[in-house]
């Protein structure tokens, strides 16, 4: 069954609400938190010519700035799996591709709208860890992000579950002035600190 983003922005949007309604149980206490999470990446445009999905870890430290604004400190690490279907446009002939293993390293904000509910924007840099395997030029590219999501509390504001969705894209590793898009979603495990 495909899912949609829009589907995916529609169920979050009712999740929220309802978790809203609860006013009194919801609010995120404004305390220093770090959530250790999967990353799964599903590429766009031509760079889903190249590679299939992703897959990878991140750890992120939440520092507040007031009860509803946070400074965000990001890094991770994805592993995304090629597409060597032979109808790659962008591959070498009787080559087949390698995976691509990138570190995304970021710095943003996050806002919490509605108590749990939050918007969170990053921006940084993404290193190619495997430049040589995937004839890449260069071995960085610039990165931003922006994500949607909602903390789900575990027990006495101290634990949560912290879901979301996001959009990110990645300068091109190979000089060419194109970007590298994808969709992803987030799932963490988050404590205060």
């Amino acid at each position: 069954m495909k899912i949609t983003l829009q589907k995916l922005v529609y169920l979050l949007a009712f999740v929220t609400f309802t978790l809203a309604a609860k006013a009194q149980d919801s609010a995120v206490p404004d305390t220093l938190r770090l959530s250790i999470g999967i990353d799964g990446s599903y590429p766009q445009s031509s760079f889903a010519n190249s590679y299939t999905f992703g897959v990878g870890g991140s750890l992120q430290l939440d520092l507040p700035i007031t009860t509803k604004l946070y400074a965000t400190a990001n890094a991770g690490y994805s592993v995304f799996s090629p597409n060597n279907n032979g109808s790659n446009p962008e591959a070498i002939v009787g080559v087949n591709l390698s995976a691509m293993s990138v570190a995304p390293v970021k710095i943003g904000l996050k806002y919490f709208l509605i108590r749990t509910f939050y918007l969170q924007a990053e921006g940084g840099e993404t290193l190619l860890l495997n430049k040589s395997a995937v004839y890449g030029l260069n071995g960085n590219g610039l990165t931003y992000a922006g994500q949607m999501g909602i903390l789900f509390k575990l027990n006495k504001n101290r634990r949560y579950i912290d879901g979301g969705i996001r959009y990110e894209r990645q300068q091109s590793f190979y000089g060419d002035g194109h970007y590298n898009t994808f969709l992803g979603f987030r799932v963490a495990y988050a404590f205060n600190l």
